[in-house]
């Protein structure tokens, strides 16, 4: 525990990366989009020296945060991408938009509503709460892209390559980047940070690079539970999808062992999650160590297919397993247990 709340006072966004707010004019509704953006701190990163002088403007990487989630939450990670040579850029999630008198209503309500799973009715609805809430997180996608191809009055886009653009999610956000990767030809790349694919239209398969990363599943034991646990029953569905991707589409799934979908943000660092520490409980990850995995999976991919193309991430981390080595570990008939996503 000690080691735990020494690490949370030591990492930090790297002094790598400059760090600035933007406000983007929306062309497409006359209307502004708060954006955080973070770019490198040399001139010439480093990545970019070695690809060679005719690839030293630097892609870009849109970041979408999860389910209420603003685009502070990940600043960590998304300073370490820049240093790699990224101008990356984090958006609000669609809950803290302004309304529209023109939104359809019932997308009004999915917008603005919390995550919830636990009753029945929210498992038997979320095929259509995902849909829905899903192509609303792409359609500002979509928005902030069309700003920032507009043209910005700031210096910390100077330089933006919009031939090479990446879209990383995280939670909810990662099942926007999924679907973005399915519909939009002009992205490269994606990355989904413990999403989900399962009711998007990334289920039916991806033809382009796509990294997925998950929290460690719970056994098989604890899939039986006292009560039905929905997320749990989500989860294990959303694995099958991931099966499907990583031998069909070529997609890298893995899964951390010891991680949980907190540990995905900069909740990793937070001072109190020593709380969260039960006698019984599966020994979980220590920060640096979840924070090293993240950097290195993340970075590799990004730079092996936007900067130095063709360079899979290479997991040499012993937590971190592809859901295909772990497919006989899943129960045959899953039942509600425990743990997921947002």
């Amino acid at each position: 525990m000690w080691a735990e709340r020494r690490a949370s006072s030591v990492i930090k966004p790297t002094d790598q990366a400059r760090v600035g707010e933007v406000v983007l004019t929306d062309p497409t509704q006359e209307t502004e989009i708060a954006v955080r953006i973070w770019r490198p701190s040399q001139s010439v990163p480093r990545d970019a020296v070695k690809a060679g002088a005719s690839d030293r403007w630097l892609p870009l990487v849109i970041y979408v945060p999860s389910w209420g989630g603003r685009r502070s939450e990940n600043d960590v990670l998304l300073s370490t991408i820049a240093s790699a040579g990224f101008i990356v850029v984090a958006m609000d999630d669609i809950s803290h938009d302004r309304p529209d008198p023109e939104t359809d209503p019932a997308d009004e309500t999915v917008r603005l509503a919390p995550f919830s799973m636990q009753t029945a009715q929210d498992y038997a609805s979320f095929p259509t709460t995902s849909e829905r809430r899903t192509r609303l997180g792409y359609d500002k996608l979509q928005r902030v892209l069309a700003a920032l191809r507009g043209g910005q009055p700031t210096t910390m886009l100077e330089g933006a390559d919009f031939s090479r653009i990446a879209v990383v999610g995280y939670s909810f956000g990662g099942a926007v980047a999924a679907r973005a990767l399915a519909l939009d030809k002009r992205l490269a790349a994606g990355v989904d940070l413990d999403g989900w694919v399962i009711h998007t239209p990334a289920a039916a398969g991806l033809k382009r690079p796509f990294l997925a990363v998950y929290a460690s599943l719970p056994s098989s034991e604890r899939t039986w539970s006292h009560r039905p646990n929905y997320e749990t029953k989500i989860g294990w569905e959303d694995f099958g999808c991931l099966l499907a991707l990583a031998r069909s589409s070529g997609s890298d799934v893995f899964m951390v062992d010891g991680a949980r979908h907190s540990d995905f943000s900069d909740q990793l660092y937070t001072e109190d999650r020593w709380r969260d520490w039960r006698p019984w409980a599966p020994r979980r990850i220590a920060p640096e160590r979840m924070h090293a995995i993240i950097d290195t999976l993340l970075v590799q991919f990004l730079v092996g297919h936007l900067i130095l193309r063709g360079s899979p991430p290479r997991t040499t981390f012993a937590e971190v397993r592809s859901v295909t080595e772990i497919e006989g570990l899943i129960p045959s008939a899953p039942r509600p247990g425990a743990s997921s996503a947002n």
